[in-house]
Formats: structure tokens, sequence, C-alpha cells
């Protein structure tokens, strides 16, 4: 089988549970949410213990697999073995020719989970126990949503909450928080209980919820490329006092500056900031390039230049050099308004 999306799995969950399964991608609320709805499928909750069965890759074989897979369901049709993070990218010739005995063979009462939950393997190995997946199973590679999918999720969920967002606000708390699923639910769980039967506002979402070092660092640039240079020192400063990493505030405003310069190329050529998504991975980040063009609309395409080299500066000094982290940063943020302000 092809790989599939959350839409493809929820179909073969809901009309076929018992099968074989390889979880995996970026967004860790969908794997977990699936996996769970796979096992709350296919097996009795009243005898669990009995048929449902979990490892922990690292710490079992194959062959272990294989035999749990192969035990009779106890007093019921169905049973589940989920195994987490397995790592299947390190297997040898042998260890394939075992994994395919492990799914051709799975019986055809036995749901079998491959999820990977801890990390996100790679490489020629991988793509080779991938396509065992899909010649007996499923490949269901579940990655970050879009920011519109995001939007329409928080809305309807506002909306089951008895409120609503204001237009624009859902997108909002995205971008204060980011779109990680279990960190956006929250949040908005928060916001919903702060504005209770009204419209969801802006302030509200400013009031309670808490904003990624992302967020803290975008609102930082929107003051330096303002022109509001105190507001942004105080932002840095603020940053240093919550004992935020050098080294993330750093790759914070490299990546906001990089998207910067995309947005400007992208405007300069005559498209809309959003094309860039075409060329590189902003899934589930697209509000960062209309953010970014508009950070950047008061800043010629040289300023912007400047500004990339200052941060390569910076990127550099901090690896390489015993100057002290947090001077190397207030540097760079007078180096970056000055840039602007030219």
């Amino acid at each position: 089988m092809p790989t599939i999306n959350e839409s493809g799995l929820k179909e073969i969950i809901k009309n076929s549970p018992v099968n074989i399964y390889l979880i995996h991608g970026e967004e860790s609320y969908l794997k977990k949410a699936y996996t769970e709805k796979i096992i709350s499928k296919t097996v009795d909750e009243a005898f669990a213990d009995f048929n449902f069965h979990s490892f922990d890759g690292k710490e079992c074989t194959l062959s272990d697999i294989y035999e749990s897979a192969g035990a009779v369901p106890m007093m019921a049709e169905t049973k589940c073995v989920l195994v987490k993070d397995f790592p299947l990218d390190t297997l040898d010739d042998n260890g394939f020719e075992q994994l395919e005995t492990v799914l051709s063979d799975n019986p055809e009462d036995c749901a079998l989970i491959f999820s990977f939950a801890g990390y996100n393997p790679k490489g020629a190995k991988w793509n080779k126990a991938v396509k065992l997946f899909e010649k007996y199973g499923y490949n269901a590679k579940l990655d970050k949503k879009t920011t519109p999918e995001l939007v329409k999720m928080l809305e309807s969920g506002a909306k089951k909450r008895g409120t609503n967002f204001e237009k624009g606000v859902a997108s909002y708390l995205i971008g204060c928080v980011g779109n990680d699923l279990n960190t956006l639910l929250n949040e908005t769980d928060k916001v919903c209980a702060f504005a209770r039967d009204r419209e969801i506002k802006k302030s509200d979402v400013d009031a309670v919820c808490i904003k990624s070092l992302d967020a803290k660092v975008f609102d930082m640039i929107k003051d330096l490329t303002a022109g509001r240079f105190d507001s942004a020192f105080k932002k840095l400063s603020l940053l240093f006092d919550q004992r935020e990493d050098e080294f993330q505030i750093l790759g914070a405003l490299i990546a906001q500056y990089s998207d910067i310069y995309r947005a400007k190329a992208a405007v300069k050529s005559g498209n809309r900031p959003e094309m860039i998504s075409k060329y590189y991975d902003y899934n589930g980040k697209e509000f960062r390039l209309s953010n970014a063009a508009r950070n950047g609309s008061s800043l010629s395409f040289e300023a912007i230049g400047e500004c990339v080299d200052i941060l390569s500066w910076a990127d550099t000094t901090l690896k390489s050099s015993a100057l002290d982290k947090r001077l190397v940063l207030e540097q760079t943020v007078v180096k970056l308004a000055r840039a602007g302000r030219r």
C-alpha cells in the first residue's frame, strides 16, 4: 500500500482496524492519538492484560514480537501488539529477513503497530523497512497540519466549547504558541475558559497564553524593523531574565530573518510570500511567511542581506570564541538595529 495520511488512516481504522501499521511523522499528538484508536478498536478492555502487548523497541527482538503476535486471543476475536521506536534503521540483511517474516506471517486476528514517537528515523535502511510495511500493511506518515487546517480545527474546537474566535485570532494564537498540536489544544482550552461565552479576542490570547520563544523573538524583530529600539532591547533583556538559551535565541533570530529574506525575494519577483513554501519546508508554519513579509516591508533588500551577514557573524562568534554569550547577542541586536535604520 502507498503512504497514507491522517484521513486515510482514519478511514482504515474505521473499516478494518486489524492490520499492520507503521506510524511515524512529525506530529506527536496525532501519532499518539491514532495509536490509541487502533488499540481501543482491537482490544476488549476487560481482557487487555491478555490481548494487548506493548514492547519497547530498544529492549525487544523481532522474535519476541513474532511470538507475541502469534499468540491466540483470550476470550476475544482480536488482539494488538504495539512496538515503540524499534530501530528499523539499524537492521542488517538478516534483520530485514526477520522483519519480513514478522510482517508476512502476522495473523489476521492481530493488529500490529510499529510506532515512532521518540524519534524520526531516516536513511536507506529506514526506506527499505518502509517498503516492507507498504507491501504487507500501511505506512502512515503523520506530519504537521498546515496553518489553514489548524485554524479550522481551533475554530471548530472553540465552537464546541460555546465560544468562537474573532477573525484572525486563531491564526494569531498559532503564531504565538507554535504549531505543535498538544500545545495548541492546551492553550485553546485556556483561552476558551478565560473568554467563557464571549468572542475570543487577541487580548485574551496575550493575557493567558504562554508564547513560544519564536513568538517572543518575532515581537522583538517587529520592534527592530519598526524602529522601536528601546522596546526591542527590553524584550531581549526579558529573554535573558527568563533564562532562555542564548543559542536558541540566536537560532530564532536567524530563522526569522531568513524568512524575511525569502519573503522579500518572493515579493520582489512579483510573487506572494507564501509561494516560498513550495521550495522550503514550512508545513504548518505558512503564517511565518506572511508575518515575515510584514516585518520586512520597511527594510531594503540590501539591509536584509546585511542583517543575515550580522547573524552569520554572531553564529560563528558564539560557537568559536570565549566572548560572553549575552554580550554577543546584545551586540548583534545593536547591529541589526543599525542595519534596519539604513
